[in-house]
Protein backbone atom coordinates (compact mmCIF):
# COMPACT_ATOMS: atom_id res chain seq x y z
CA UNK A 1 0.00 0.00 0.00
CA UNK A 2 1.52 3.50 -1.07
CA UNK A 3 1.16 6.67 0.81
CA UNK A 4 1.91 9.92 0.37
CA UNK A 5 4.47 12.05 2.50
CA UNK A 6 4.85 15.84 1.77
CA UNK A 7 8.05 17.91 2.84
CA UNK A 8 7.58 21.40 1.99
CA UNK A 9 7.05 21.62 -1.49
CA UNK A 10 7.87 17.99 -2.07
CA UNK A 11 5.35 15.00 -2.41
CA UNK A 12 6.94 11.24 -1.92
CA UNK A 13 4.81 8.82 -2.90
CA UNK A 14 5.96 5.66 -1.06
CA UNK A 15 5.39 1.99 -0.73
CA UNK A 16 7.54 -0.33 1.84
CA UNK A 17 8.54 -3.90 0.43
CA UNK A 18 9.22 -6.27 3.21
CA UNK A 19 12.78 -6.00 3.29
CA UNK A 20 14.24 -3.00 5.06
CA UNK A 21 17.60 -2.95 4.23
CA UNK A 22 17.11 -1.16 1.07
CA UNK A 23 14.87 1.50 -0.55
CA UNK A 24 15.18 3.37 -4.23
CA UNK A 25 14.53 7.01 -4.54
CA UNK A 26 12.80 8.35 -8.14
CA UNK A 27 13.14 11.60 -8.65
CA UNK A 28 10.32 11.98 -11.40
CA UNK A 29 8.82 15.29 -12.78
CA UNK A 30 5.41 13.19 -13.15
CA UNK A 31 2.88 11.75 -10.69
CA UNK A 32 2.37 8.70 -12.77
CA UNK A 33 3.61 5.72 -10.90
CA UNK A 34 1.17 5.33 -8.57
CA UNK A 35 -0.35 2.10 -10.53
CA UNK A 36 3.53 1.03 -11.24
CA UNK A 37 4.90 1.10 -7.62
CA UNK A 38 3.24 -1.74 -5.81
CA UNK A 39 3.59 -4.07 -8.48
CA UNK A 40 7.12 -2.84 -8.76
CA UNK A 41 8.03 -2.81 -4.66
CA UNK A 42 6.86 -6.60 -5.22
CA UNK A 43 9.10 -7.43 -8.64
CA UNK A 44 12.44 -6.06 -6.77
CA UNK A 45 11.87 -6.92 -3.50
CA UNK A 46 12.68 -3.02 -2.66
CA UNK A 47 10.85 -0.21 -0.90
CA UNK A 48 10.46 2.87 -3.31
CA UNK A 49 9.67 6.68 -2.91
CA UNK A 50 8.82 8.08 -5.91
CA UNK A 51 9.59 12.41 -5.44
CA UNK A 52 7.77 14.98 -7.48
CA UNK A 53 7.03 19.04 -6.85
CA UNK A 54 11.04 19.75 -7.48
CA UNK A 55 11.67 22.87 -9.39
CA UNK A 56 13.87 21.06 -12.12
CA UNK A 57 16.09 23.67 -13.58
CA UNK A 58 16.74 25.44 -10.16
CA UNK A 59 17.79 21.77 -8.31
CA UNK A 60 18.85 19.43 -10.72
CA UNK A 61 21.48 21.94 -11.78
CA UNK A 62 24.89 21.47 -10.55
CA UNK A 63 26.06 25.06 -11.26
CA UNK A 64 24.04 27.92 -13.06
CA UNK A 65 23.60 27.91 -17.22
CA UNK A 66 21.76 29.50 -19.89
CA UNK A 67 18.04 27.67 -20.56
CA UNK A 68 18.26 25.31 -23.57
CA UNK A 69 16.30 25.35 -25.24
CA UNK A 70 16.69 29.71 -26.22
CA UNK A 71 14.16 31.32 -24.23
CA UNK A 72 13.60 28.34 -21.35
CA UNK A 73 14.38 29.36 -17.77
CA UNK A 74 18.04 29.97 -16.49
CA UNK A 75 19.46 26.92 -14.69
CA UNK A 76 19.92 27.88 -11.14
CA UNK A 77 22.62 25.80 -10.14
CA UNK A 78 20.74 24.88 -6.92
CA UNK A 79 22.13 21.16 -6.51
CA UNK A 80 24.04 21.48 -3.25
CA UNK A 81 21.20 22.72 -1.66
CA UNK A 82 18.92 20.09 -2.73
CA UNK A 83 21.27 17.07 -1.92
CA UNK A 84 21.93 18.91 1.46
CA UNK A 85 18.36 18.74 2.34
CA UNK A 86 17.86 15.33 0.98
CA UNK A 87 20.39 14.37 3.31
CA UNK A 88 19.90 16.01 6.06
CA UNK A 89 15.60 16.50 5.53
CA UNK A 90 14.16 14.44 3.14
CA UNK A 91 15.78 10.67 3.10
CA UNK A 92 15.43 10.64 7.43
CA UNK A 93 11.95 12.17 7.29
CA UNK A 94 10.85 9.24 5.16
CA UNK A 95 13.36 6.49 6.37
CA UNK A 96 12.26 6.80 9.87
CA UNK A 97 8.35 6.77 9.37
CA UNK A 98 8.85 3.39 6.67
CA UNK A 99 10.84 2.30 9.70
CA UNK A 100 14.19 1.31 7.16
CA UNK A 101 17.64 0.31 8.87
CA UNK A 102 20.11 3.00 9.31
CA UNK A 103 22.33 1.30 6.68
CA UNK A 104 20.10 0.22 4.42
CA UNK A 105 21.58 0.71 0.76
CA UNK A 106 19.96 3.07 -1.37
CA UNK A 107 19.48 3.92 -4.77
CA UNK A 108 18.28 7.05 -6.50
CA UNK A 109 16.86 6.38 -9.92
CA UNK A 110 16.66 10.00 -12.26
CA UNK A 111 15.36 11.06 -15.60
CA UNK A 112 16.40 13.97 -17.67
CA UNK A 113 17.99 17.17 -15.55
CA UNK A 114 17.28 14.28 -12.30
CA UNK A 115 19.50 12.02 -14.38
CA UNK A 116 22.23 14.46 -14.53
CA UNK A 117 22.04 15.10 -10.78
CA UNK A 118 22.04 11.25 -10.00
CA UNK A 119 25.29 10.89 -11.54
CA UNK A 120 26.86 14.15 -10.08
CA UNK A 121 26.16 13.89 -6.37
CA UNK A 122 27.40 9.91 -7.20
CA UNK A 123 30.74 12.03 -7.90
CA UNK A 124 30.72 13.57 -4.48
CA UNK A 125 29.35 11.62 -1.80
CA UNK A 126 28.20 8.29 -1.21
CA UNK A 127 24.41 8.98 0.10
CA UNK A 128 22.94 6.23 -2.59
CA UNK A 129 25.14 3.32 -3.09
CA UNK A 130 23.78 2.88 -6.49
CA UNK A 131 22.17 5.03 -9.44
CA UNK A 132 20.20 4.90 -12.48
CA UNK A 133 20.20 7.79 -15.02
CA UNK A 134 17.61 7.50 -17.54
CA UNK A 135 18.31 10.18 -21.02
CA UNK A 136 20.27 11.91 -18.21
CA UNK A 137 21.08 15.42 -19.41
CA UNK A 138 24.97 15.56 -19.91
CA UNK A 139 24.87 17.82 -23.12
CA UNK A 140 24.79 20.06 -19.64
CA UNK A 141 27.15 23.09 -20.29
CA UNK A 142 30.56 22.21 -18.76
CA UNK A 143 29.37 18.89 -17.14
CA UNK A 144 31.36 16.17 -19.74
CA UNK A 145 34.94 18.61 -19.01
CA UNK A 146 33.98 18.26 -15.10
CA UNK A 147 33.46 14.76 -15.19
CA UNK A 148 37.10 14.47 -17.07
CA UNK A 149 38.83 16.86 -14.50
CA UNK A 150 37.21 14.71 -11.56
CA UNK A 151 39.51 11.79 -10.00
CA UNK A 152 36.89 9.42 -9.78
CA UNK A 153 36.00 8.20 -6.93
CA UNK A 154 35.96 4.24 -6.35
CA UNK A 155 31.98 2.83 -6.16
CA UNK A 156 31.16 -0.75 -4.76
CA UNK A 157 27.08 0.02 -6.27
CA UNK A 158 26.20 -0.32 -9.71
CA UNK A 159 25.47 2.36 -12.28
CA UNK A 160 22.69 1.93 -15.04
CA UNK A 161 22.74 4.51 -17.91
CA UNK A 162 19.67 4.45 -20.55
CA UNK A 163 19.41 6.56 -23.64
CA UNK A 164 16.66 7.10 -26.33
CA UNK A 165 18.30 6.04 -29.97
CA UNK A 166 16.61 9.37 -31.43
CA UNK A 167 17.33 11.92 -28.52
CA UNK A 168 20.57 12.87 -30.60
CA UNK A 169 18.31 13.88 -33.46
CA UNK A 170 17.00 16.67 -31.23
CA UNK A 171 16.49 19.99 -33.23
CA UNK A 172 18.17 21.73 -30.12
CA UNK A 173 21.82 22.10 -31.03
CA UNK A 174 22.71 21.80 -27.52
CA UNK A 175 20.82 18.40 -27.19
CA UNK A 176 22.97 16.42 -29.89
CA UNK A 177 25.76 15.86 -27.92
CA UNK A 178 23.64 13.41 -25.58
CA UNK A 179 25.11 10.21 -27.27
CA UNK A 180 28.38 10.91 -27.11
CA UNK A 181 28.96 12.84 -23.70
CA UNK A 182 27.21 9.78 -22.54
CA UNK A 183 29.37 7.22 -23.74
CA UNK A 184 32.50 9.49 -22.80
CA UNK A 185 31.23 9.87 -19.51
CA UNK A 186 30.74 5.63 -19.43
CA UNK A 187 34.09 5.37 -20.67
CA UNK A 188 35.69 7.21 -17.58
CA UNK A 189 33.70 5.35 -15.08
CA UNK A 190 34.52 2.17 -16.79
CA UNK A 191 37.98 2.97 -16.55
CA UNK A 192 37.79 3.75 -13.21
CA UNK A 193 36.36 0.25 -12.20
CA UNK A 194 32.72 1.21 -11.66
CA UNK A 195 30.19 -1.58 -12.87
CA UNK A 196 27.92 0.19 -15.63
CA UNK A 197 25.74 -0.62 -17.92
CA UNK A 198 24.32 0.95 -20.58
CA UNK A 199 21.40 0.10 -22.75
CA UNK A 200 20.24 2.09 -26.33
CA UNK A 201 16.58 1.85 -26.26
CA UNK A 202 14.14 3.15 -29.53
CA UNK A 203 12.31 6.21 -29.10
CA UNK A 204 13.22 9.76 -27.77
CA UNK A 205 13.05 11.60 -24.53
CA UNK A 206 10.20 10.51 -22.42
CA UNK A 207 9.50 8.09 -24.10
CA UNK A 208 8.00 4.32 -22.59
CA UNK A 209 8.97 5.96 -19.15
CA UNK A 210 7.25 2.48 -17.17
CA UNK A 211 9.37 0.13 -19.59
CA UNK A 212 12.39 2.02 -18.94
CA UNK A 213 12.36 2.09 -15.12
CA UNK A 214 11.87 -1.71 -15.23
CA UNK A 215 14.99 -1.64 -17.42
CA UNK A 216 17.01 0.26 -14.61
CA UNK A 217 15.31 -1.48 -11.67
CA UNK A 218 16.07 -5.31 -13.27
CA UNK A 219 19.67 -4.13 -13.32
CA UNK A 220 19.91 -2.43 -10.37
CA UNK A 221 17.86 -5.54 -8.22
CA UNK A 222 18.87 -8.41 -10.24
Amino acid sequence: MTKTIEIGNLKCLCCAGARKDRIAYILYPMDVLGDWIENAVETYGTTIVVITGMDWEAVFSPWAAKGVPKGSPDFKGESPEFLKRLQTKVLPTIEISLGIDKDAERSLIGVSMSGLFALWQWMICDTFHNIASLSGSFWYEGFLNWMKSLEIPHKTGKGFFLLGNQEAKSKVKAFESVATNTQEIISLLKTAGIDVEFQSVPGNHYSDPIPRLDKAFTTLYP
